[in-house]
């Protein structure tokens, strides 16, 4: 399929649409940004087209999908997959040798059904592995309506299973001689990856993540939105062994289903080495899942929470977006087959459609195609003319050009002579503007300086187990916290043109946990911190000396206590019962009196006015 250097993937999920969007420069892969909309749920059996159609069109008014092309995805139970194996083939006979095979596996009316293939090379060696993937056309058809009517411009339908495995191949890494699985386990069905080089193997399993959304309406008596809700917000809970008690039997099923699929791999590749297994969906987000996992299946787990290769764009928060990466390994990877970056391209739009969008996107290929139509069937008399008339066109423009050229001349050496006076009038504003630069640049450093001590000691430990005790609460207690800064204003009748002749001091008073050693430990730290700032290099010309303070020391220390409400409204008690919390919890405290001295500026340096040219 053709390939873009920006584009969007789209996993439409039973419970939720995943999108992420994803630019490519050369070997460089960046994520510029992603969005995820839940689907209101629809009892079983009945018709879920108009949630999609909601969520989809919230999507897309929310994102501005525009021309960007998307790749979207169809689930495991839309697509009909089959493997083959097939001996190695001269390459013109391979496309021959695989629609003979599609049309004897795959029931029903071939010719009502698109389909395409992805080949690679057995484990012996001596043969190929075809994955053939069928879907009815007017499923196709459907996902492409859908899109089109809420402005989303689709050029390619994909596979779930095949954009994770682009994805967690293009991204993450493993070592080269092992074979990596991958487990995804969707709303509606649940995929089993595995792939070492340049093999490939998949597998559609039973169970899904519906059947553990169903074990807990089950559980707790409740409707299918609600037990959703539940297992949602599960995923900080305290109390995952009762958790996994309740989902038990779905996990028991689930598990049987992998090892099962994973005995039969390992007879037919017993040399492969079985290790690494990549989980992903949103139903691994229940506590303690990973590690039941890996107590069954006695394989190391890998939770999708960082990436390895493909970057994050400075205006995406990359916390939030790896906090939901578990969810959009799919759409990930589909968006990496519409920039190229993907091992596999397989496109399942229907062949007519793809020759339209071509021919859209290409427009100036068909013009020209009719253009040598044209030059073969019209007579060099004509042709001549043509030239002729196109030549008196261009010399018309080249004379509006000139002439359009000498007006904006004109007005840019106009331009160019009020640089001198707007120059002078500007150099004498060069110190007020630099000497508030110092005083901003305190404040700002002096926050800097708490942030790295703050990161540095990391939580108070003693503070965290009394806290803890005493609300049941999760959350950490910082190091030091910052109360307030005080700047106080220049001299009275100082001149706001000129460096200033004293030194300014600002105050600053911060909160230390006493557990958190405060004469031993925090303030030492912080007052080091406070002496090394250096000056920023956009006021070295104004400010003396090599660090930012001139002196930094702590004043007075006073004994006192710092308070805040602590409030979980989903609290679950030891019976499993939601049992809200709210409590004031009060933390002893040392409050520390800072005083940070900023030196006078430097001499003012004369500007003299360049002269303009034109």
């Amino acid at each position: 399929m053709d390939t873009f250097p920006v584009a969007w993937g789209l996993d439409i999920g039973s419970s939720s649409i995943k999108a992420v969007k994803i630019a490519r420069k050369g070997a460089e892969v960046t994520v510029l940004g992603y969005a995820m909309e839940p689907v209101a749920h629809v009892p079983e059996g009945e018709n879920r087209d108009e949630a999609v159609d909601k969520a989809l069109a919230s999507l897309s008014l929310r994102e501005e999908f525009g021309d960007t092309p998307v790749i979207a995805a169809l689930s495991g139970r839309s697509v009909y997959t089959k493997s083959v194996n097939i001996p190695v083939l001269n390459p013109k006979n391979v496309d021959k040798m695989v629609e003979l095979e599609a049309r004897q596996q795959i029931p029903g009316n071939f010719d009502e059904l698109e389909w395409r293939y992805h080949m690679s090379p057995s484990a012996d060696g001596a043969s190929n592995d075809v994955a053939i993937f069928a879907v009815r056309r007017e499923v196709g058809q459907e996902l492409i309506q859908r899109c089109k009517r809420v402005g989303i411009n689709l050029v390619g339908i994909s596979v779930s299973s095949l954009a994770l495995y682009n994805f967690v191949r293009f991204d993450q890494t493993f070592p080269d001689d092992e074979t990596v699985m991958i487990l995804d386990v969707g709303g509606e069905n649940t995929d089993l990856v595995l792939y070492q080089g340049e093999t490939l193997w998949m597998r559609s399993l039973p169970v899904s993540g519906n059947d553990v959304t169903k074990a807990f309406m089950k559980k707790f008596r409740v409707s299918f939105d609600e037990a959703e809700t539940l297992k949602r917000q599960t995923g900080d809970s305290r109390q995952a062994d009762k958790i996994i008690k309740v989902i038990e039997g779905s996990l028991n099923e689930l598990t049987s289903e992998v090892q099962r699929s994973l005995g039969f791999y390992k007879t037919t590749n017993t040399n492969a080495k079985l290790e690494n297994l990549v989980i992903s969906g949103s139903t691994f987000r229940l506590p303690g899942l990973p590690e039941y996992l890996a107590e069954r299946l006695r394989y190391t787990i890998n939770i999708l929470e960082d990436l390895d290769k493909i970057q994050v764009a400075s205006g995406l928060e990359r916390d939030h977006f790896l906090h939901d990466l578990q969810s959009l390994g799919v759409a990930m990877g589909l968006a990496l087959q519409g920039t190229g970056a993907a091992k596999t391209s397989v496109n399942l739009m229907p062949s007519s459609l793809r020759l339209q969008k071509i021919l859209r996107t290409k427009r100036w290929a068909a013009v020209a195609c009719l253009a040598l139509i044209g030059v073969a069937s019209v007579t060099s008399y004509l042709i001549q003319q043509g030239v002729l008339t196109e030549n008196a066109r261009l010399a018309g423009q080249v004379k509006e050009a000139l002439e359009q050229n000498k007006k904006d001349s004109k007005r840019s050496t106009d331009v160019l002579a009020t640089v001198p006076d707007l120059a002078t009038a500007l150099a004498a504003y060069r110190h007020y503007g630099a000497q508030k630069g110092v005083v901003y640049a305190g404040f700002n450093q002096v926050i800097e300086a708490i942030d790295g001590v703050v990161r540095e000691l990391g939580p108070t430990a003693e503070a965290e187990l009394a806290r803890q005790k005493l609300t049941g609460a999760e959350a950490k207690l910082q190091a030091v916290y910052l109360q307030r800064i005080e700047v106080p204003p220049p001299p009275t009748g100082a001149d706001p043109f000129q460096p200033l002749a004293e030194n300014r001091v600002l105050v600053v008073e911060v909160a230390v946990p006493v557990a958190a050693k405060p004469d031993a430990v925090v303030v030492p730290k912080l007052l080091t911190a406070l002496r090394a700032m250096p000056v920023p290099a956009a006021l070295a010309a104004v400010h003396r000396g090599k660090t930012l303070f001139s002196e930094v020391q702590a004043l007075n220390q006073v004994q006192g206590t710092i308070a805040y409400n602590y409030i979980d409204l989903e609290h679950l008690n030891d019976r499993g019962d939601k049992e809200a919390v709210k409590k004031e919890v009060r933390v002893p405290v040392q409050k520390v009196t800072l005083q940070c001295t900023l030196s006078a500026g430097a001499p003012v340096i004369a500007v003299a006015p360049t002269e303009a040219k034109p």
